[in-house]
């Protein structure tokens, strides 16, 4: 029951956080911006139309967005936010990693049967950049855990925040801007299918399956923030985690304000950089340097 709550505030939520993200960008562009709220009124817009398809597709772009909304939300389950002890015994950073590889999977094979060209292209660059951001993924909440103690979520809120720590925060806070679709890897106030990665494997979709999809994407996006927060000073309060969500918004806006987009050649050698700095912070949990 408790963990059901969670999931329900977290998808209530995660709309807010990105309409916010969106009026907080805008407003440090010198632009009014659109409502906080505005996302809850597109996803109600998109639920009332009809979802089309291409004709003489299979059955996986249809089940696609359910099973990326039901990974979102497991996502949402997991976090041990309401019962660490209890998540703590459950969730493995590991199951973690292949949890969102599964998502990603399946929008990209979706993307894939539906035959459009930039579709097929967005899946091909999603499956490419997702070789390095999984591994930075992965390394970043082993060093940011305590080695030794498990690999559990709920291991990130007891280790010590030293060098290790910062630097598994700042591998992680690279792999928030590519899972997110930030700048300087890819810009959502865009649409140029030149460019896309993670927007351009939703083209062909409308209506109802867009909805499922912008949601399970903002409730990502939160999940990703609450993990991020885990990795910083606070222990099990909850109060102070809240704080790191608040400024996690803020520093991703204020850098997708500063920076420009990167061309595509050059998101990987961003990514890289997480993976060293990753694993710089597991070298140091196992060295006990500084951590």
């Amino acid at each position: 029951m408790i963990v059901a709550l969670q999931v329900l505030v977290i998808a209530a939520l995660a709309p807010l956080v990105q309409g916010t993200m969106k009026r907080l960008r805008a407003n440090l562009q010198g632009r009014p911006g659109p409502s906080p709220f505005q996302p809850y009124r597109d996803l109600a817009k998109l639920l009332n139309k009809e979802a089309l398809l291409p004709q003489g597709v299979s059955p996986i772009p249809l089940v696609a967005p359910g099973i990326a909304l039901g990974v979102a939300l497991t996502f949402a389950a997991l976090l041990p936010i309401v019962t660490p002890n209890l998540a703590g015994r459950v969730v493995d950073v590991v199951a973690l990693a292949f949890l969102l590889g599964l998502g990603r999977f399946v929008l990209a094979l979706a993307a894939l049967d539906t035959r459009s060209a930039f579709a097929g292209m967005a899946a091909s660059r999603e499956m490419t950049f997702s070789s390095l951001v999984e591994p930075a993924l992965l390394l970043a909440l082993l060093g940011g855990a305590v080695l030794g103690k498990g690999t559990q979520l709920s291991s990130l809120l007891d280790a010590p925040f030293g060098l290790a720590g910062m630097l598994a925060f700042a591998a992680f806070f690279l792999v928030i801007l590519a899972e997110t679709a930030r700048v300087p890897v890819e810009d959502q106030e865009t649409h140029y299918e030149l460019t896309m990665i993670h927007e351009g494997l939703t083209l062909e979709y409308s209506g109802w399956q867009l909805a499922m999809l912008q949601s399970a994407a903002d409730i990502r996006q939160l999940c990703f923030f609450v993990v991020a927060a885990m990795l910083l000073p606070g222990g099990t309060a909850i109060w102070p985690h809240l704080a790191w969500i608040l400024g996690l918004m803020g520093a991703v806006t204020l850098v997708e304000t500063l920076f420009a987009k990167l061309r595509l050649f050059e998101v990987p050698q961003l990514l890289t950089i997480a993976f060293v700095l990753a694993t710089t912070s597991i070298v140091l949990r196992v060295l006990g340097v500084l951590a």
